[in-house]
């Protein structure tokens, strides 16, 4: 199954209970200094730490993710069917219980060739979405590793409307890593970025 079929297509999740994987901003205010101190999430709402081995999801890395988000690991054996490049989805972080509709997934590329650059750009490139615009690469900080954010939007000719994507690409001692956001639609997608900052800043070394 083409990974597309699930992201922009039926979306399939697979933290949907027994059917996993069945088919296989921020507000501005203050000053700039005010808006270095102080993160877009919600510092009080209570957390999970995921990644650490034995875990749900066992990644190289941990981090932060709101405690009502729920955790899929992708099985070994589907990993290869829903791959970007390189990269291999190994895990889901579903939203949804948290009141938004969206998920953050996390692809690991083990291959010793990739760069973060490369890795997202082959999101953007292998990306379904018609008319994209607005492509925008950064570089940027996740946890202790440097990264390559992009962003951009286009139009889901699948739903007749427009989304928004972001990837974020960063390198750990075992294994590049790739953040999905993915959100049929914009409203959700902003509303999940604050939580993306959150696993910046929380994201240790596993």
């Amino acid at each position: 199954m083409a990974r597309h079929g699930m992201r922009h297509g039926v979306r399939t999740a697979l933290t949907g209970g027994t059917a996993v994987i069945a088919l296989l901003a921020t507000g501005c205010s203050g000053s700039d200094e005010d808006s270095k101190a102080k993160p877009a999430y919600d510092t009080k709402t209570k957390t999970q730490r995921i990644g650490a081995a034995g875990s749900t999801c066992a990644l190289p890395v941990t981090f932060e993710i709101p405690a009502d988000w729920k955790t899929a690991a992708a099985p070994s054996e589907a990993q290869h069917l829903l791959t970007v490049g390189l990269s291999e989805i190994v895990c889901e972080l579903d939203a949804r219980h948290g009141g938004t509709t969206g998920f953050v997934r996390v692809y690991l590329d083990r291959s010793r060739s990739s760069t973060p650059r490369f890795a997202v750009e082959r999101f953007v490139t292998e990306n379904k979405l018609a008319q994209r615009k607005n492509v925008e690469y950064r570089d940027t900080k996740v946890g202790p590793y440097e990264a390559v954010e992009v962003s951009y939007e286009g139009h889901n000719e699948t739903w007749d409307a427009r989304q928004k994507e972001t990837h974020i690409g960063f390198r750990t001692p075992k294994g590049l890593l790739v953040l999905d956001v993915d959100a049929q639609d914009p409203i959700d997608h902003d509303a999940l970025l604050p939580e993306l900052d959150r696993i910046k800043d929380s994201l240790k070394g596993a």
